[in-house]
């Protein structure tokens, strides 16, 4: 999706990956793109202008013969008086054909310069996957890289990198995000912060099947750390409130049947720790009484729950939604002015956390 500025190069990520140059990226001034939220309400906009063709020299004799013998016609008539007396009825489609092809170069020239735009308003997040099939359907494309070749305008994309290496972005194409395994390695290391100390704590992570990456960096960080930890991954929920409330719920029945209990809870993103902690409510069962849940995202609702020190939401990774518009909007402005940009411009998250 679109985006545009070149950012400052590289520093390793949290698990000690190095990055690549140019990767990470703070933009310095404020751009026009405003970006808040989870659910964001984005524009596509599509420019197609089709340049007119220069006119042949044998149409242009062409047009000015036929002219001069209409003007050469009108003139005739005009002399002899022929105005006030009935015409064949043949002349009547031969006059209007000929005025037709005198006015056509001008009906061309007027129609190539109109410019058609498409414009396409969705939701960014509920319907990002549905929004790339439906292009490569309209397109009939069915690689991404040829469908950038074809739009032949700067795209940025965000949120999930469209690529698996910077070498195979087309030229007209940047990425502006933040990299999944980030957040889960953030996540992961205040989870290990917390239950240090904790004998083999138990943790339920909450998923989709997007996005995998954070549940999979996180498990990783929490096993290296704490050798005597369980962690169960539900990679089920699809980043839904209602479906995570269900699966939380069931795992602490599950827990309170053989009498163990949970610690903590990571959903990979907040509408899912939403509903974690709604079913954390629900159960009312000591099983779970001191179990703490850390979301992703930093939507206004969770971050009023964590602020307010009243519920077992303690944290969230934060995505800054508005940086990450700003940064896109000055990939695609660079791009658009030709200057050069980096093919991967990659964000630091951070945690935001109760004042307990």
């Amino acid at each position: 999706m679109p985006g545009g500025a070149p950012l400052d190069a590289g520093e390793a990520s949290p698990d000690g990956r190095d990055a690549a140059p140019g990767q990470r990226a703070h933009a310095s001034t404020a751009g026009t793109v405003v970006q808040a939220g989870r659910d964001v309400t984005l524009t596509v906009e599509q420019h197609v202008h089709r340049v007119a063709r220069p006119t042949g020299p044998w149409l242009t004799a062409a047009v000015a013969l036929v002219g001069g013998l209409v003007a050469a016609g009108v003139l005739l008539v005009l002399r002899s008086g022929a105005p006030g007396r009935e015409v064949p009825a043949w002349t009547v489609p031969v006059a209007a054909a000929m005025a037709f092809a005198a006015a056509l170069p001008l009906l061309r020239r007027r129609r190539t310069a109109r410019s058609s735009r498409a414009f396409l308003v969705t939701s960014a997040f509920s319907q990002k996957h549905w929004i790339a099939e439906l292009l490569q359907r309209l397109h009939g494309v069915l690689d991404l890289a040829e469908f950038c070749a074809e739009l032949a305008l700067p795209i940025v994309f965000t949120d999930i990198e469209p690529f698996d290496d910077a070498a195979a972005y087309p030229d007209n194409a940047a990425f502006v995000g933040y990299l999944s395994s980030d957040i889960g390695v953030l996540a992961g290391r205040w989870l290990v912060e917390h239950l240090r100390g904790v004998p083999g704590p138990h943790v339920l992570v909450v998923a989709s099947r997007e996005h995998a990456d954070r549940q999979a960096h996180c498990a990783r960080v929490l096993r290296e750390a704490l050798p005597d930890v369980r962690v169960v991954v539900d990679d089920s929920c699809a980043f839904t409130r209602s479906r995570a409330h269900d699966a939380v719920l069931a795992h602490v029945r599950r827990l309170n049947a053989r009498r163990d209990r949970l610690d903590a809870v990571f959903c990979t993103n907040d509408e899912m720790a939403l509903g974690a902690v709604d079913a954390l409510r629900a159960a009312g069962s000591r099983t779970a009484t001191d179990a703490v849940v850390i979301g992703v995202d930093g939507v206004v609702d969770a971050v009023a729950l964590i602020d307010a020190g009243t519920g077992p939401l303690c944290a969230t990774v934060v995505q800054d939604a508005h940086r990450l518009a700003e940064s896109a909007f000055h990939v695609l402005e660079r791009m658009h002015h030709g200057r050069a940009v980096p093919k991967r411009t990659v964000l630091d998250p951070y945690i935001h956390r109760g004042k307990g």
